[in-house]
C-alpha cells in the first residue's frame, strides 16, 4: 500500500475518532441535562407534597404563588406559612423522596422568624422512615416559622450514578478508541521499520552483485587457463568456486525478487511463454548437479498446448525454485520428475520428488514467508524459507492455481495450474 493511501487512512481514522469523542461528549451532556430536569421535577413534586402535608397538619393553606423557589442548582426554598416541626418535616421528606425514588443525601434548615435565623440540621441524610432520629440535634420550633430550605450537597455525584450505564459505555468506547489509535501508531512504526529493513536488504544485495560478478569472471578465466586445465586438483577447486559463486548469486537473486515483489512498483511483464521451453532450459542447469549425486531429472512433457500468458522471468524462477527444493529435500539419490499435461483449457505443471516429504501439520505453513519445516538440531539443508513463499506470490499474481501434496518420508508433488492461450 502506498504512503499516500496510508496517510489518507490515518487522517480519516483520526477524524472518525475525534468525531466519536465529540458525539459521545455531546451525548453525555444531553443525558446529564435530562437527568437534571428529571431530578428537578421529582424534587419539586416531593417538596410540594411535603409542604401540603405540613399545611394540612396545621390546618392552613399554602401561598398561591412561590411555594417552591429554586435558589441554586442544588438548593430549594419551600414556603409553608405555618409552624414546622423538625421530626415531622424529616419524616415527610424521607417518605416523599422514597415515593419519587430519590435516594440522595440532603440537608435541611428551618427558618425561625422570631430570631430571624435559618437553623440547619447537622447533616440529615435520606434514610428509611423507620430509622430513629436519636442523637440528632433538634431544632426548637418557633411560633411563626414560614419556610424551610433543603440542600443536596451530593447532587452531581447522584446524577452521574444515575447515568452509570451511559458513563461506563462511554468509558469503554473511549478506551477502545485509545487502543485503536495506539494500534495505528504501532502499525505505522512497524511499517517504517519494515521499509528501512527492505531498503537495507536491497542496498546490501545490490552491493553483493558486483563482487559476485567479479568472482564469476575470474573463475571463468581460471577455468579455461591451460595450466588450470592440466592440473585436475586446481580445476576441481575452480569448479567449486564457480558452483559456490552461482549458489551465492541465486540466494541474492531470491532476496532481490522478494524485495521487489513486495514493493509498490512490482509489475508483471506478460507475454506468450512456452512452458516446455522453460522447463528444458532450467533442467539443463541441474543436470550437472544431479549427476554428481547419481540422481536423475526425468521430463514427461505430454501437454499438447504448452503456451501460456505469463512473465517469463518470474515463471522461470518459479519452476527453478520447485526443482531446487525437490533436489535439496531428496534422499541420498535425487529422483525428480517433471510432468505437463493439458486439462481442459489449462496446463498442469507438476514437479515430483521421492524425498523426505512433509508432515501434514507443516504443509499449510509452507507458503508463509521465512517458514522452514522444523528439523530439530539438523541443519544439513540451508535456505531462507522464501522459495515457496515466492512461488505462491507469483502464482497469485498470475491468477494460477497452486497445490501441494506430500507424504512424510515418501515424497512431495507440487502442481501449478496455468491457463492456456486459446
Amino acid at each position: 500500500m502506498s504512503s499516500t493511501k496510508i496517510r489518507l487512512i490515518v487522517i480519516l481514522a483520526s477524524l472518525m475518532i475525534l468525531g466519536i469523542f465529540l458525539m459521545q461528549g455531546y451525548y453525555i451532556i444531553r443525558n446529564l441535562d435530562k437527568e437534571e430536569i428529571e431530578f428537578h421535577r421529582s424534587v419539586s413534586t416531593a417538596l410540594r407534597n411535603t409542604a401540603s402535608a405540613i399545611a394540612g397538619a396545621n390546618k392552613s393553606t399554602l401561598p398561591d404563588r412561590g411555594v417552591i423557589i429554586r435558589e441554586a442548582g442544588n438548593q430549594y426554598r419551600v414556603n409553608v406559612n405555618s409552624p414546622i416541626k423538625q421530626e415531622k418535616l424529616y419524616q415527610t421528606l424521607v417518605a416523599e423522596f422514597e415515593k419519587q425514588e430519590l435516594s440522595v443525601e440532603f440537608e435541611y434548615g428551618i427558618y425561625d422568624e422570631a430570631t430571624n435565623e435559618l437553623i440547619f440540621s447537622p447533616g440529615a441524610v435520606n434514610q428509611p422512615v423507620k430509622k430513629n432520629l436519636k442523637g440528632k440535634k433538634k431544632i426548637k420550633p418557633s411560633e411563626d416559622p414560614c419556610y424551610f430550605v433543603i440542600k443536596f450537597p451530593e447532587k452531581t455525584t447522584y446524577l452521574i450514578y444515575e447515568m452509570r450505564t451511559i458513563v461506563v459505555t462511554s468509558v469503554l468506547l473511549l478506551i477502545a478508541c485509545g487502543i485503536f489509535t495506539t494500534a495505528i501508531f504501532v502499525i505505522l512504526r512497524q511499517k517504517r521499520y519494515s521499509e528501512l529493513m527492505r531498503d537495507f536488504v536491497n542496498n546490501m544485495t545490490h552491493e553483493f552483485k558486483t563482487p559476485i560478478s567479479s568472482i564469476r569472471l575470474s573463475a571463468d578465466v581460471l577455468q579455461h587457463h591451460p595450466l588450470i586445465e592440466e592440473d585436475k586438483r586446481l580445476s576441481q577447486y575452480t569448479r567449486i568456486i564457480q558452483d559456490q559463486n552461482q549458489r551465492l548469486n541465486n540466494l541474492v537473486e531470491k532476496v532481490l525478487q522478494i524485495a521487489k515483489m513486495e514493493s509498490s512498483s512490482f509489475e508483471l511483464k506478460i507475454e506468450d511463454v512456452d512452458v516446455h521451453e522453460l522447463i528444458k532450459q532450467i533442467s539443463s542447469q541441474y543436470s550437472f548437479r544431479l549427476g554428481d549425486r547419481g540422481g536423475s531429472l526425468t521430463l514427461k512433457l505430454e501437454a499438447e498446448n504448452p503456451m501460456i500468458k505469463a512473465d517469463r522471468f518470474h515463471m522461470l524462477n518459479v519452476i527453478s525454485n520447485l526443482i531446487d527444493n525437490a533436489v535439496k529435500y531428496s534422499k541420498e539419490v535425487p529422483e525428480v520428475v517433471i510432468f505437463t499435461k493439458n486439462s481442459g483449457k489449462s496446463i498442469e505443471i507438476m514437479v515430483e520428488d521421492k524425498g523426505v516429504g512433509i508432515r501434514e501439520e507443516d504443509q499449510q505453513k509452507l507458503f508463509q514467508k521465512f517458514y522452514r519445516v522444523p528439523t530439530g538440531n539438523l541443519h544439513n539443508v540451508k535456505g531462507f524459507g522464501i522459495g515457496l513463499y515466492y512461488v505462491k506470490r507469483i502464482c497469485d499474481a498470475h491468477d494460477f492455481g497452486l497445490n501441494l501434496e506430500s507424504v512424510y518420508q515418501e515424497g512431495t508433488k507440487v502442481t501449478i495450474y496455468c491457463k492456456n492461450i486459446t
